[in-house]
């Protein structure tokens, strides 16, 4: 009896002073990872934003299309070194088709014009990856249609003549341009594009300007196209 009144006191104490111990603080709650992350990562909410596309400038050679008629052709890019390998000239020049003939004869499906900085273009679209026709350019005093003779009605005070050879003349072809004249409207120094005769595998084009001035005339790949450029101030 002893020993029980003992161990009853013992567990009575024991209990006395687990209630006079003062209760231990409450813990705080652990933010969620969720809220931490709106609180603290910003580019969360702003990759929500809709993204607005920075608009493009549209080709400058791609008015006369809708004139012509034409459909717009893929834009290629123009090699860096325009400038040093194709000088501007006052005099006649010339570049001979391939010593070899392609096996297709290429056609001149189209025609367009723009205006850059320092000079109009004129842009010939032809038929394939590469170009194969060749070309001989320089000013004549009148416009006069090959082989015909017969003048040529072309606006403007001075005529730069361009005749592009190696072209299948002798057999029809659905893709070959109608040889409608393109206006220079928007156009600082070309007034207009006006195609001569077809004769011999030579295609008569000739550009009327308000003044006789520089250019140059040079081939692109991918699409194939001759290029005329004409300086203006």
């Amino acid at each position: 009896m002893r020993r029980t009144g003992a161990a009853m006191i013992g567990v009575a104490l024991a209990l006395a002073g687990c209630t006079d111990a003062p209760a231990p603080p409450p813990e705080e709650p652990t933010p969620s990872l969720t809220a931490t992350s709106a609180e603290t990562s910003p580019a969360t909410t702003s990759s929500e934003e809709p993204t607005t596309a920075t608009p493009t400038t549209p080709d400058e050679t791609t008015p006369a299309q809708t004139a012509t008629g034409e459909a717009p052709s893929p834009t290629a890019t123009e090699p860096d070194d325009v400038e040093s390998v194709h000088p501007w000239l006052t005099a006649p020049s010339s570049q001979g088709p391939p010593s070899q003939p392609p096996d297709t004869a290429q056609e001149i499906t189209g025609v367009r014009v723009g205006t850059h900085d320092g000079y109009d273009r004129i842009v010939l679209e032809l038929t394939g990856a590469d170009p194969t026709l060749g070309w001989f350019a320089g000013y004549t005093e009148e416009a006069i249609e090959d082989p015909t003779g017969n003048p040529l009605d072309v606006e403007g005070d001075a005529f730069l003549q361009l005749g592009v050879n190696g072209i299948d003349w002798a057999n029809e072809s659905p893709e070959r341009y109608s040889g409608d004249t393109v206006p220079g409207e928007g156009l600082e120094v070309v007034t207009e594009v006006v195609f001569g005769g077809l004769f011999e595998g030579q295609q008569q084009i000739v550009i009327g300007l308000d003044e006789e001035t520089a250019y140059r005339v040079f081939a692109l790949s991918d699409p194939a196209r001759i290029v005329v450029d004409v300086q203006h101030d």
